[in-house]
Order: C-alpha cells, then structure tokens, then sequence
C-alpha cells in the first residue's frame, strides 16, 4: 500500500516527501508508519491497519511541554501539600503568575477560574516566602525504554514531614531514608556528603553528633543489608529501597526519646562524682565492660584510606591479624600516639565485627604468642618490628 504521491501536508501546507513519514515543516505524521497508507487530517491513527500515530508533543519545538509544581508545607503541622501543571511555553509563565495570585488569595476573575478547576477554595494570607520553591519544569523525551516511567519526588513526602511525623525508629532507619532519597529513589551513587545534607533539610543536623555517629550507622546499614560501599560512594540495595518505602508509609510515629533531667548537686556531690569517673575511665585488665567506643576518632580522614578500605586490602583470618592492623592503622595513618584497648575495641565496632568478650586477654595473645605487638609501663600498644614485616609481606612465609 506505499506510495510515491506527493501531497501537502494538512498542517503547514508545505509540500510533502516522497519518503519518509513525517513532515519536514512541522513534524506532523502524515503517512502510517505501518502499511505506509496516507494518514487522514486530524486522525489519530491509520484507517486501514488501525495504527496509532506516533505522540510529537515533546518531539515539536512549537509544542514543547512544561511542568509548574509548588510544594508547600504548613508551618507547625505535618499537612502539606503539591501542586502540579503541565502547560506548553506560550501559556507555563501566565499559569505561574495566575497560580501565584491565587495562593496570595489574590481576587481576580481568572484567580477564581482557576479555583474552580481546582475544586480548592481561596486560600487567603498566604506569605510570599510559601512559593519561592515554585518552578517551571520542561517535561522533557525520556531517552532509551519508552515504556520506562520516571519516578516523581511527588510520590514520596519531603524529609522535613517525615521528621515531623518521626516515622524512623532508630538513626539507622534515618539513614536508610536518607541513602533512599540521596540515591533519586534508589537509581544513582550518593556519598556521605550527600547523607549529611539531609540531615540538614530534614532539621535534624547536630555538628557534633551527627559526623560522630554517622560511621557507625552507615556500617550498621551496610551490615544488616540496607546500602551497598563502593570505591566512589555508596548505591541502594533492594532490601534497602523496600525498608525505605515501608518507613515512609508508616502511620504511627516512633516512641520519642525520653530526656533525662539531672537533679542538682552540691559541690562535695560534683566532687565525689568525678572521683567515681575518673575511676570509670581507667582500664580494668581481663574485663570488657569497661571498655567504650571512642568519638573523637575520623575513620575518613581526608586523602588517607579509611580503616575499612584499608583492611579490605588484606586477606584476615584471626583477632591476632585484626589486632595487628588496627594498632598499625591507628598509630601510622591516624598518627595517634597512645593507642590503647579502647582504640582497638572502637575498630572493632566501627566494622561492626565480633568484639572479643575479654578484650585484655585478646591483645595478650596478639603480644606473646605473635610477638607483632608490644605494651609499655602505660599501657600503649605499638607494633614492632616483626609486626611490621608481617604487614609488608602479609601473605608470604616467614
């Protein structure tokens, strides 16, 4: 059924190809991309074989469309709420101006039409500030799979909502929201940069606290299966994504966080209680309870491997080997001078590894039986020179 006739194209009235299937003028389609009959004026699709014509919507620069969304939550409250409009170019500023009017409860006649499309009814006293996040969005072709649907940041609510509503119950279940929205839904690397400013959006960024906790609940998600480590970031697994999505639907909020009140003491009280912490902080030999993890430490310090990176990079099989390494770490990439058992306990706990219940005893064992480590009058742990060479040819023969 093809044919050679040259026609005028309905649209543009310029003539048309002998080949092909669209006009050179407008892009309209005027042959089936099927059987290749002529297409009807204003037709949907071809009359013979029933084929659809293909959409030139967001392929036409003359009918390019774009998106207006205003995302707004209500000060003080968990109500929020968005708004989106597809319009072509000629008419996306008129619609911003009018829907601007509209939520200032500006009375004008279009203002009005507009509510009535809307089904919402004046919204008086709204502050200018509400609609700076208002823009204009090109809906533009999506490259590749034609029948892939992007996901919109509409389908899930902002950060700051979710805070409000405390829906995580643990600072990991915070980063696992976080690494889902870093990640655009779970579609792209993220890193911990990129965590750290969701706390921010979210409100919940404390200086102290967060970078010295935030290690340790990114291991944890690492371990239980949530986030994936990379060489250049970190990606979402899909156990990851399903925790993410099951948190955010959530309806009831987490048990808030009691906050302890201190009572007020006397001076001799302040006296004898630093008595009683200083002697806390001192190590009792062969116990691990009075062992503590230690907050001061970066396992990323800048332009230096992490303690994790640096592990990776030797075959492990034994506390012995473990203890070795991070006393090396510590003492070498870190440069801290007093390394003691709190140091190679916080190691432990930073991989999220089995802490040895007598963690005196087990550095005993490193020291004598392996002779890779020694202790001083002060209880500094270093490594000594077989220790050293035991690194430099780790998987070589003595």
């Amino acid at each position: 059924m093809e044919t050679n006739q040259i026609e005028v194209c309905a649209n543009c009235n310029k003539s048309l190809p002998s080949v092909g299937f669209f006009c050179g003028g407008c892009l309209t389609q005027f042959k089936c991309k099927s059987c290749k009959a002529l297409l009807e004026k204003d037709s949907i699709g071809c009359v013979f074989c029933g084929t659809p014509k293909d959409d030139q919507a967001s392929t036409s620069g003359k009918n390019t469309h774009n998106t207006f969304r205003y995302h707004e939550i209500i000060t003080g409250t968990s109500t929020e709420r968005t708004i989106d409009g597809t319009y072509s170019d000629n008419v996306s500023k008129d619609f911003a101006s009018v829907l601007i009017n509209k939520l200032n409860g500006a009375s004008t006649t279009t203002s009005d039409a507009l509510g009535k499309i809307t089904g919402k009814s004046q919204n008086n006293g709204v502050n200018d500030e509400l609609i700076q996040d208002a823009e204009i969005i090109r809906d533009e072709k999506i490259k590749g799979d034609s029948n892939t649907i992007p996901v919109s940041s509409t389908e899930y609510p902002a950060l700051k909502a979710i805070a409000m509503k405390n829906l995580p119950n643990s600072e990991t279940e915070w980063i696992v929201v976080y690494a889902f929205y870093a990640s655009n839904y779970g579609e792209k690397i993220f890193d911990r940069e990129n965590i750290i400013n969701n706390y921010i959006e979210s409100n919940r960024y404390n200086k102290t606290s967060t970078k010295r906790d935030l290690s340790k609940c990114m291991t944890r998600a690492v371990v239980q299966g949530f986030i994936n480590p990379l060489q250049t970031g970190y990606s979402m697994l899909d156990s990851g994504i399903d925790k993410a999505k099951e948190i955010i639907s959530r309806t009831n909020s987490a048990s808030p966080k009691s906050i302890k009140r201190s009572k007020k003491v006397t001076k001799e009280e302040e006296a004898v209680e630093d008595v009683k912490d200083k002697k806390l902080k001192k190590p009792t030999a062969g116990t691990g309870k009075s062992l503590k993890r230690l907050t001061d430490i970066d396992f990323h310090p800048t332009g230096k491997d992490s303690l994790d990176k640096f592990c990776k990079g030797f075959s492990i099989k034994n506390d012995n080997e473990r203890n070795l390494l991070f006393v090396y770490y510590l003492s070498e990439t870190l440069k801290i001078t007093a390394v003691n058992n709190n140091h190679i306990y916080t190691c432990y706990d930073e991989l999220g590894l089995k802490i040895p219940e007598n963690m005196q005893s087990s550095i005993s064992n490193t020291k004598t039986r392996t002779g890779w480590i020694e202790t001083n009058n002060n209880s500094n742990i270093t490594v000594t020179t077989k220790g050293r060479n035991k690194i430099k040819f780790w998987d070589k023969k003595d």
